[in-house]
């Protein structure tokens, strides 16, 4: 693919990786002349029509998702016998890399990425669009701190039928909500759950739930609390930790509902006030996993109703522990028969421990399920809400083509959620077709957001102001009010265009390496001012800074870094270069960056072009010492000689004649992708 223009408009520069399910190249767009990143469905794939359908589904999904927070895809289409899609590319490293290359991480830092994840999916969820996979390997940091949520392969808008459906779930096991995991329809309560996860493995470095395959996670998620993360971080303020507890509860109702309602508390935690949890969120009766979501859950055979699960095992390269940002895994089957009659035995005695707990505990916490009110007037609704133990809130009016003025047009929670009684049931009623939604402006020229408000008959007031962003001068940088919102023909729409300033924002600088964080002040016409402090961070990390993110300052304006003072680390885990789609070249950098040496094998296969590294050893998170070798096989043409050669990143290879201790060169080496 090097060097082709794919799709006559795609010209392949160089490979960033490959997945089991597709490739992905660094290409450049002729038609617009900008680097994309190319990601294109292999071939073995492109006749199957789930494969297909997924593939599709992730494009259409993150397609009409224009956000500062969220991947953006530029392209979808067909070419040359498969699929692709042409989306934005970002240079910058998976969260989980910075989890397992930094965890614990400082708590700012770890409220500044939930609080840019909880914008990309508060975007998605109000138009309906539920991720169901958020994790680490799908959340990208670029080189200035920037989050972005990428891969909605798995998405789906959740006006429509569930994935997850009986014997099938979609995601990964440490991530997985107690609803995924026991095969249930997920809402956005969902995805706030996995985000809950990933905000207690950064704290603390650890997962909530973790064992030995992917059965035994699940039935952590449905059925166990989470360990307190001040087990861990015994400083961890209790509003923080209120936060994560409350998002990891069992049920939806338990959780944050809105990705609004979190930020709302995040908020709170950075301004140092308490948050409560309400009771049900510390004290929700065990629920029994039925044995079709056990099916589900262990990835039973396949028979009636049931397919083979794409949960998969976890191994030293297991893409739950590897950084994969562009990547998907696709399904594998696993023979779990043993698991499943475990399973059943413990459902067995667990359903006569439910029976008596549940008996005991009648009438301490009394639920109800949610009635549907959509399409009643507001007055039969509220009704019905009260005679079903709810408290009826009335949300206001939107326009909507569906449902004639004054009928309930949606809810919240749906209908069929089980709900404690006397909670609040949310609804909204139409108010017809008779109002105008307000556009997107943002982003567009001065003279292209008048003339879109005026051909829908909105009035126009600009403001200016300041941008210490080149690219955006002249465009529209905010409005009032916000895209969606109906108004009336003739209703003012306030727009703020920017202008040139000297003024510039300070970056998130904490987390980074001294020397990184010193050239991104330099080039931004920054001083910086680095200061040693005492820390548990390893030595040379900015542990904090002043001025704080986000603050405008004049153009040569000090900026403090307070740099770790703890001595360097004799030890380092080692990063995953082995089936990665890494070139040779590009493994011994990465090796290089952690203070590690390569041993190179040469691997004759006809499988793969040459220059691949297939394997490595010691594995993907193995703790070894500084300057250790790691052995790479790699591939090579096939010959009838194996030559063994040792380098280190900067001397050339010397020949070795000694075969591996654990694999001959030429064995053929089975790996699974």
């Amino acid at each position: 693919m090097i060097g082709r223009v794919f799709d006559d408009r795609y010209e392949v520069i160089r490979t960033l990786g490959s997945g089991g399910m597709a490739d992905v190249y660094l290409a450049n767009d002729r038609l617009l002349g900008r680097q994309v990143a190319l990601k294109i469905l292999s071939s073995r794939y492109a006749t199957d029509e789930q494969f297909v359908e997924r593939f599709r589904r992730e494009a259409s999904s993150a397609a009409g998702l224009n956000h500062p927070n969220i991947v953006q895809i530029y392209d979808r289409g067909e070419a040359e016998g498969t699929y692709y899609i042409a989306m934005e590319y970002l240079e910058g490293r998976s969260l989980k890399e910075i989890i397992v290359k930094y965890a614990p991480l400082a708590q700012d830092l770890v409220l500044s990425i939930a609080t840019q994840i909880l914008e990309a999916l508060r975007f998605a969820h109000r138009r309906d669009v539920i991720h169901r996979d958020i994790k680490p390997q799908n959340i990208i940091v670029d080189n200035e701190g920037r989050v972005k949520v990428t891969d909605f392969g798995i998405a789906r808008a959740g006006s429509v039928a569930t994935m997850t459906e009986a014997g099938s779930i979609l995601g990964t096991a440490h991530y997985l909500s107690p609803e995924q995991a026991q095969g249930r329809p997920v809402e956005a309560a969902s995805d706030l759950y996995s985000l809950g996860v990933v905000m207690y493995e950064m704290l603390t470095g650890r997962l909530p739930f973790d064992g030995d395959n992917p059965v035994s996670i699940a039935m952590q998620h449905a059925h166990e609390h989470p360990p307190s993360p001040r087990n861990v971080v015994p400083d961890l303020p209790d509003n923080l930790e209120a936060v994560i507890l409350r998002s990891l509860g069992k049920r939806p109702i338990e959780r944050y509902l809105t990705a609004q309602a979190m930020l709302d508390d995040l908020e709170r935690v950075q301004r140092g006030e308490p948050i409560s949890i309400p009771a049900p969120y510390m004290e929700e009766a065990t629920q029994v996993m039925t044995p079709v979501a056990v099916a589900a859950a262990a990835g039973a055979g396949e028979g009636p109703g049931l397919q083979p699960t794409q949960i998969r095992r976890r191994s030293a390269d297991d893409p739950d522990i590897a950084p994969e940002p562009y990547f998907d895994e696709p399904p594998r089957r696993q023979s779990v028969w043993p698991w499943v009659l475990v399973i059943v035995l413990i459902l067995a005695l667990g359903g006569a421990a439910y029976a008596i707990f549940s008996n005991w505990g009648a009438g301490e916490t009394e639920f109800g399920v949610v009635p549907s009110v959509v399409g009643l007037a507001r007055a039969d609704a509220e009704k019905k809400i009260k005679e079903a133990g709810f408290k009826p809130e009335y949300k206001g009016e939107e326009e909507s083509s569906d449902h004639t003025a004054g009928e309930v047009l949606r809810q919240s929670p749906k209908a069929g959620i089980d709900l404690k009684k006397g909670e609040t049931v949310e609804f909204w009623v139409s108010s017809g077709e008779n109002k105008i939604p307000v556009p997107d402006l943002v982003g567009l020229s001065e003279a292209d957001a008048a003339a879109k408000l005026a051909s829908l008959g909105l009035e126009r007031d600009t403001q200016r102001e300041a941008t210490a962003d080149e690219e955006k001068v002249g465009t529209v940088l905010r409005q009032e009010p916000p895209e969606g919102e109906y108004v009336n023909e003739g209703h003012m729409v306030t727009i703020w265009v920017g202008e040139a300033s000297e003024v510039v924002v300070v970056p998130l600088l904490i987390g980074m390496p001294e020397d990184q964080a010193i050239a991104m002040l330099l080039g931004m016409d920054l001083v910086p001012e680095p200061r040693t402090v005492e820390s548990q961070l390893p030595g040379g990390t900015v542990v904090n800074q002043n001025p704080m993110e986000k603050t405008p300052v004049t153009r040569g304006s000090k900026v403090v870094i307070e740099i770790s003072n703890a001595p360097e680390p004799t030890t380092v885990r080692v990063p995953p270069v082995a089936d990665m789609g890494y070139t040779l070249s590009e493994a011994r950098r990465i090796l290089s960056e952690y203070s590690l040496r390569a041993r190179v094998v040469e691997y004759p296969t006809a499988e793969y072009q040459p220059g691949i590294v297939l394997m490595q050893d010691p594995a993907f998170g193995d703790e070894v010492q500084k300057n250790s070798v790691v052995e790479l096989w790699v591939s090579t043409e096939e010959t009838t000689t194996t030559t063994t050669s040792t380098t280190t990143t900067t001397e050339p290879p010397t020949v070795s004649t000694e075969p591996p201790t654990t694999e001959p060169a030429t064995t053929t080496i089975v790996t699974e992708f």
